[in-house]
């Protein structure tokens, strides 16, 4: 083969290569508009409807090698539906679980959810056009979800939960979208998806980065930011690496789990924050407690399944009030020295802060 043929043939895969991305693509879009359709017939509402929340992992899922991010892109353009409106939210999940969708309308208290059946998007887009709903989704499943109506019809939750209605995420999606409906704010219904899930842990991740940012205030934007010495860790912690890019690789963060024993020697301890300026080398760091039982809430009396859901609706009373909640153990100043034997693995940071 001469040069001129060389050249015609590269020109020639570089022009079909990308209609093979774009059929790849299409496919991925198509799937997030049937799904959409789907929601739509069954939960009964129009494009743009406000009412309307779609949760899915399009984005994170990753079938036979193909990304799925293209499904957002149907799922929009079907329902209205968007990260703008603050209705369409992506659920962190590893890449190699189904690609889902759920939808919920907080009108009717019902929501579905579909799970794609990979064999299904492995066909041409005509033949996948032309596939009735069924034969795309290996699981679809409609319940209402809504924590009010569960209250006074557990039975139904009970179905819903325990005969695992949507494939095992039930407590996940269930919980943020109850929240969702209630008000909770963008900023932290995208947290609680990146932790997968809303429950009180989450929460409480909410209420200490409240606590912290109005007594330790970011004022020099350039130089100053927090970092956290998640010691213990729980739940909080995510949603904190969420909303201060506070994050273990960036040296944002510091976790460590206590022994029983610890925890007993200083109780409800929550971690040591701190306001650290990169420019001075110096910082101001609060050593935090938390107590979920200190105040009097509303209890759930049905299943277990509904407890802590239950809990995350009551506490969303308290995220302008956190300090409810939180005391400040000690307050203390860090300069390069210190923040170093904070985080450095050997030492331990309580005993550091001088609070164990």
């Amino acid at each position: 083969m001469n040069i001129k043929e060389r050249t015609f043939v590269l020109a020639l895969l570089l022009a079909i290569m990308p209609g093979v991305a774009l059929a790849e693509s299409t496919i991925m879009e198509e799937l997030g508009s049937k799904a959409a359709k789907a929601a739509m017939d069954q939960l009964k509402f129009e494009k743009g409807d406000e009412n309307i929340l779609t949760l899915t992992n399009a984005g994170y899922a990753v079938v036979d090698g193909q990304t799925t991010q293209a499904a957002l892109k149907g799922l929009t353009a079907e329902t209205g539906c968007s990260i703008g409106d603050g209705n369409l939210f992506q659920v962190l999940r590893p890449y190699w679980k189904p690609v889902w969708f759920f939808v919920f309308n907080k009108t009717s208290g019902e929501a579905i959810y579909m799970e794609a059946d990979g064999s299904a998007l492995k066909t041409s887009l005509d033949e996948f056009k032309a596939k009735p709903v069924d034969k795309v989704f290996s699981k679809i499943s409609k319940a209402n979800i809504d924590m009010d109506y569960l209250e006074n019809h557990t039975d139904e939750g009970n179905v819903t939960f325990n005969q695992k209605a949507f494939n095992g995420n039930e407590f996940s999606l269930v919980s943020i979208a109850n929240v969702w409906a209630r008000g909770g704010s963008f900023d932290f219904i995208q947290d609680t998806c990146f932790h997968d899930h809303l429950c009180p842990g989450v929460t409480s991740g909410l209420f200490l980065a409240k606590y912290v940012e109005e007594r330790l205030p970011i004022n020099n934007i350039t130089a100053e930011s927090y970092k956290v010495i998640a010691c213990p860790n729980w739940c909080k912690d995510d949603l904190l690496q969420m909303r201060w890019d506070a994050t273990p690789g960036k040296s944002g963060m510091f976790v460590m789990a206590l022994t029983d024993a610890e925890k007993k020697a200083v109780p409800n301890i929550a971690g040591i924050y701190i306001r650290w300026n990169d420019t001075s080398k110096s910082g101001d760091a609060l050593a935090l407690g938390f107590n979920f039982s200190a105040q009097k809430l509303p209890q759930w009396k049905g299943p277990a399944w509904g407890s802590k859901i239950y809990q995350d609706i009551v506490l969303m009373d308290y995220v302008d009030k956190p300090e409810a909640f939180i005391s400040t153990i000690k307050e203390f100043k860090v300069d390069a020295a210190k923040l170093a034997m904070l985080q450095n693995a050997g030492m331990h940071p309580l005993k550091v802060a001088g609070v164990l």
